[in-house]
């Protein structure tokens, strides 16, 4: 049974995984694994590279259980670790992929319009994260310098190569996220055909998760108010994980009118 992961949940496992630079493991651990979507992804990316064995394929985990059951979640990742020593202990033939990635050597820079599509944010956001200088571009001598507007209204363009420095103080640069939005639209696209579980009903469970995280609140009313600036990690990525499957919601609907 394959599992999708999407891009955001790679962003997600990623920042994750760059914890291991301030903590100590046991500390990384503790944190890491009593996060339940860490977990999640965890699971499913682990069950992904052990596809072709009898676990991965006799498997039956929703990711509705293994979000809100503790016991089932804790249950995966045993049979999961005992799997992957076997793996790891056999011989496999590994396959190579090749990574199609977008020249942008000839693009003069994306607007803060398309950042705000990009970045799932509003063009207000994008506008103030260009004023308190968390859109960096590379000086001749190497260094990283704050992209600034020579005048209060400039129309401004951000190249893909500039680099974002996000809240929670990962840094990355446009180009990943501009591949990223349009990877999971690739990736939401390719899973109708590839993948058992039902599109509509895996974006619902999330957000069935959501809602009962948040004692039964709507979005809007969980972080319409809030500054996006001052989010913890945590709900950094709750915010950006719900906010990207609402809007799938109403892509779908729309494409329906």
């Amino acid at each position: 049974m394959h599992m999708p992961i999407t891009e955001i949940e790679k962003r997600v496992y990623e920042e994750k995984i760059h914890l291991l630079h301030e903590l100590d493991v046991e500390e990384w651990a503790s944190i890491c694994f009593n996060d339940n979507h860490f977990r999640l992804i965890f699971i499913k990316a682990m069950t992904n590279l052990i596809k072709d064995t009898t676990l991965a394929s006799t498997s039956n985990w929703s990711e509705t259980l293994l979000l809100d059951d503790y016991d089932a979640a804790k249950e995966a990742l045993e049979k999961i670790l005992l799997e992957m020593v076997k793996v790891a202990s056999g011989t496999r033939k590994v396959r190579s992929l090749k990574m199609k990635t977008p020249n942008p050597t000839n693009i003069k820079g994306y607007t803060t319009g398309q950042l705000a599509t990009y970045f799932g944010v509003s063009t207000t956001t994008i506008n103030n994260w260009i004023n308190e200088g968390r859109f960096l571009k590379k000086s001749e001598d190497g260094n990283l310098d704050q992209v600034k507007r020579k005048t209060t209204n400039e129309k401004i363009r951000i190249h893909p190569d500039f680099w974002y420095d996000a809240p929670s103080g990962v840094r990355y640069q446009v180009k990943e996220a501009v591949e990223s939005y349009h990877d999971d639209i690739r990736e939401w696209q390719e899973s109708k055909q590839s993948n058992t579980v039902n599109e509509k009903e895996q974006i619902l469970s999330y957000l069935d998760h959501f809602k009962k995280k948040y004692e039964g609140e709507d979005f809007n009313a969980v972080f319409g108010n809030k500054d996006w600036n001052h989010l913890t990690t945590e709900e950094e990525t709750d915010a950006a994980m719900w906010s990207f499957f609402l809007q799938r919601i109403a892509d779908e609907e729309d494409s329906r009118d």
